[in-house]
């Protein structure tokens, strides 16, 4: 088994520990990967701090209520001070978890606010900057640096609200959303706006018609695809232009125009003067 860990007072109490002092503090975090020997966790009167753990693969068997529940990889577990605690991992599902240990005041009411307390297990999924901030704090941790109790502190609050925020996107999305269609592709413009974004496809993506994707584009953004694209393209040409040294040309091919000239046409049309003097106004 592997396991990695850091402690906060650079001691293990199994009992956990309170703060009343601070509106929310990290009391250890760690690492957990199965490989060769099962674990079992066995805390009848729980802890006296939260217990937040991801699952990062593999499988564990949690018990609430006398009632025996697989968690598996893409779900969390939210434990609250002095709830019991009695769950296992086994080598054979190659289990992967990380968890933390948390207090604080204000604890109670952030996790009410971002739904973590709605139930004792969620489903979100694979989360990449969730672990990236998990690894963090135990980084933090271990380090004993200054102020470190601050910088995990937002690791932690920054961990809770990535949690609120995706299931509060899960439980939207089932609801019905007459426009999920047109959002994905809003989405993907403003991820790939510099790229050949032909209508006919993206009418494609969405299983629409030409007519039928414009009217149904327009009616949710006020205007056609064509030129919500070139608004993304001109604005972002704005932001280059000003904050930066790059001449008109550059802007042009970063933002995804080929020939200079007919940026410069289009960027007049939508500014009001040319690219170049735009940027005279930011030079000193």
């Amino acid at each position: 088994m592997i396991s990695i860990s850091g402690n906060a007072l650079n001691n293990w109490f199994e009992v956990g520990f309170e703060s009343k002092d601070s509106f929310l503090t990290v009391n250890n975090c760690g690492y957990q990967k199965l490989m060769t020997r099962n674990l079992t966790r066995k805390r009848d009167k729980g802890r006296v701090d939260y217990q937040l753990i991801y699952m990062v693969s593999g499988k564990g068997l949690f018990r609430f209520d006398n009632k025996t529940i697989e968690v598996s990889g893409g779900q969390i577990v939210m434990y609250t001070p002095n709830q019991p605690q009695n769950y296992s991992y086994y080598a054979k599902d190659s289990t992967e978890a990380y968890w933390i240990h948390f207090t604080g005041y204000a604890a109670h009411d952030y996790l009410q606010e971002f739904g973590l307390l709605n139930d004792s297990i969620h489903s979100v999924g694979g989360m990449d900057e969730v672990i990236i901030l998990y690894k963090k704090i135990i980084r933090e941790l271990n380090m004993n640096k200054p102020l470190r109790g601050h910088i995990t502190t937002a690791y932690l609050f920054t961990i809770l609200t990535l949690l609120g925020i995706r299931l509060q996107d899960t439980e939207g999305q089932r609801k019905a959303d007459p426009h999920a269609d047109i959002n994905k592709i809003i989405e993907i413009m403003h991820e790939k706006y510099n790229q050949n974004l032909v209508v006919t496809n993206l009418a494609q993506e969405c299983g629409l018609s030409l007519f039928r994707f414009i009217h149904k584009f327009k009616v949710v953004t006020g205007t056609t695809p064509v030129k919500y694209i070139t608004g993304i393209r001109i604005n972002e040409a704005k932001k280059l232009l000003s904050e930066s040294s790059l001449n008109v040309r550059e802007v042009a091919s970063i933002v995804g125009y080929e020939n200079p000239f007919y940026f410069s046409r289009v960027f007049h049309s939508t500014v009001g003067i040319p690219p170049s003097q735009y940027k005279k106004q930011f030079l000193n």
